[in-house]
């Protein structure tokens, strides 16, 4: 076991940056970082658990290419479980901003390699607030010229270029804080500078003053409030949303493409507009979801409501928040947790899979068989948005149980390959939906995890007792039996609710909301990719025309 602080780590990043400048020391590189995986270490602060986990992260992207794997791999999930444990920790310092944006900015570019393309953008965003940081304003850009040509409506091209090229010109005035490399898409002949300089010639600046201009009618304040709150939280099922937060995003302008059929007379119209329904039930799922959260964000945490003042509360000192507040944000949780169970549905039958309804699952729809082989109709396609659905799948599924009898070095790689944030929000449902889980006010929280001294001292004095008395054979004592199921109600009562603080309660509640989001934009272009590259076998094909209300 090692104790790692900064000196040593400022070491072990020379020492994995001379690996990852040489291409010909890759495999000194893969040792390297194995070694790191499987040694365990002592941290002297959450600083130097973030800059480790960033360390290894740099490492694993660079072995790990999506480009150069299955899309599946897990080698490509685990990078970016390394790099979300970078940024967790870093995230808690707060001296911490440079290595946090650098973080934030690795993270954006490797989503943004395995077509995570909206998920990735929420990191660079607060990579450039923190700093402006000129990597990130250019991965930005870069993905931004990437969605214009990945969207089936091309109305919003337009605008697409000119907040693309408001962020190239922002990366110039800062190019020389650039590396070499990072330069490369801004120099003549490249991707960037052939657009910014095309831009140029095409376009004025003032033409796009509507943007904030626009002005959106709303019947009431709070229906305003509410839009903008949507808005500013970049929640509406619209891409423009990502780019601005003015009045011309409060719209969830998110559709389905339209989808070309064989004709059968046996169909109904609502059979042949199935999938069109079904999205529309699950853009209202979400948005109702999203309308709780916002509303339990206009409640105070004391405030009392008399939907439950119909009975006594019990006071067991646990200082849960038991009001429309947290009753809101809970049934917000397993409305969004509820979408992607739907959007597997949507997707198995889209794609025809040979699956019973009660099979499907948003597991069950990328495996069959044993869980670690890849149905075969998904194998070998090349829909990226298909593989950012499964991606986000890895962040909300339920972590397998570990086998007792791994060896300490397996089990400390697991450790440090884990993903907290799934970890955290896999928790939380499987005790909201069939355990106990109660939202504690922050302060409460931290009286009952800090200073419950004396029951834990008792606990511990317990155990002491229970090796005395096996040391001595007397397991067949009266005190023995008394010990012993002391310590099992305590094992039992101690993990029978989950409790959290409100704040961390809020954040996983809107990083939830985000993957939900996400996943539905992702699920729209699933299908426009899917149509698009449909085969056509000169048999008579026709495209649905929508009918709306």
């Amino acid at each position: 076991m090692m104790k790692l602080g900064i000196k040593q780590l400022k070491e072990l990043a020379k020492l994995a940056d001379k690996l990852l400048l040489d291409e010909n020391r890759k495999n000194e590189l893969i040792t390297f970082f194995n070694i790191q995986i499987e040694t365990l270490f002592i941290f002297e602060s959450d600083f130097c658990k973030g800059y480790f986990y960033y360390i290894l992260g740099n490492c694993s992207s660079v072995i790990y290419r999506y480009q150069s794997e299955n899309w599946y791999s897990q080698d490509l999930i685990n990078t970016v479980n390394l790099y979300q444990k970078a940024v967790y920790f870093l995230r808690k310092e707060k001296n911490a901003t440079d290595l946090l944006s650098f973080a934030l900015t690795n993270l954006g570019n490797f989503l943004s390699s395995q077509g995570r393309c909206f998920c990735a953008q929420h990191y660079w965003d607060d990579a450039i607030k923190i700093d402006e940081n000129p990597v990130a304003v250019i991965a930005k850009a870069t993905n931004i010229l990437f969605r214009t040509e990945q969207l089936y409506d091309d109305s919003n091209n337009e605008v697409y270029y000119f907040f693309a090229n408001q962020l190239i010109t922002q990366a110039y005035k800062k190019i020389d804080f650039l590396e070499r490399e990072q330069k490369i898409p801004l120099q003549q002949g490249h991707l960037l500078y052939v657009f910014h300089q095309w831009y140029g010639q095409n376009f004025k600046e003032n033409e796009f003053n509507y943007l904030k201009e626009y002005k959106q009618k709303t019947s009431t304040k709070t229906e305003y409030r509410y839009l903008n709150w949507v808005a500013k939280n970049k929640l509406f099922l619209n891409e423009l949303n990502d780019l601005l937060n003015e009045e011309m995003v409060f719209q969830d302008t998110l559709e389905i493409s339209s989808m070309s059929y064989k004709i059968n007379t046996s169909l109904s119209l609502k059979e042949e507009l199935v999938f069109y329904s079904n999205f529309d039930e699950l853009r209202n799922e979400y948005t109702y979801a999203r309308f709780l959260i916002f509303q339990a964000s206009e409640i105070k945490e004391d405030s009392e409501h008399f939907y439950n003042k119909t009975y006594s509360h019990i006071d067991d000192t646990l200082h849960a928040i038991d009001n429309l507040k947290t009753s809101q944000m809970k049934s917000a949780f397993r409305i969004l947790y509820s979408i992607f169970d739907k959007i597997s549905y949507f997707i198995a039958k889209y794609f025809g899979l040979s699956i019973t309804d009660h099979e499907i699952s948003f597991k069950g729809i990328f495996y069959e068989g044993r869980l670690d082989k890849i149905r075969n109709r998904f194998f070998e396609s090349e829909n990226c948005f298909l593989h950012a659905l499964f991606y986000i799948l890895k962040e909300i599924e339920v972590e397998p149980k570990r086998k007792s009898k791994d060896s300490i070095e397996n089990m400390n790689k697991i450790e440090n390959l884990s993903n907290l944030e799934k970890h955290r929000l896999a928790k939380i449902r499987n005790h909201l939906e069939h355990r106990s889980f109660r939202i504690v006010d922050d302060f409460g929280y931290e009286l009952n995890t800090k200073y419950n001294s004396s029951e834990e001292f008792r606990y511990q004095e317990l155990l002491v007792r229970k090796d005395e008395l096996e040391k001595n054979n007397l397991q067949s004592s009266d005190e023995y039996i008394e010990v012993i199921n002391n310590l099992k109600e305590k094992e039992i009562k101690s993990k029978y609710i989950l409790e959290m603080p409100l704040s961390e309660f809020e954040e996983s509640l809107m990083h939830l909301t985000r993957l939900a989001r996400n996943s539905l934009m992702y699920l729209s272009l699933l299908v426009q990719y899917e149509e698009k590259n449909k085969p056509r076998d000169g048999k008579l094909v026709l495209e649905r025309e929508v009918p709306l209300k």
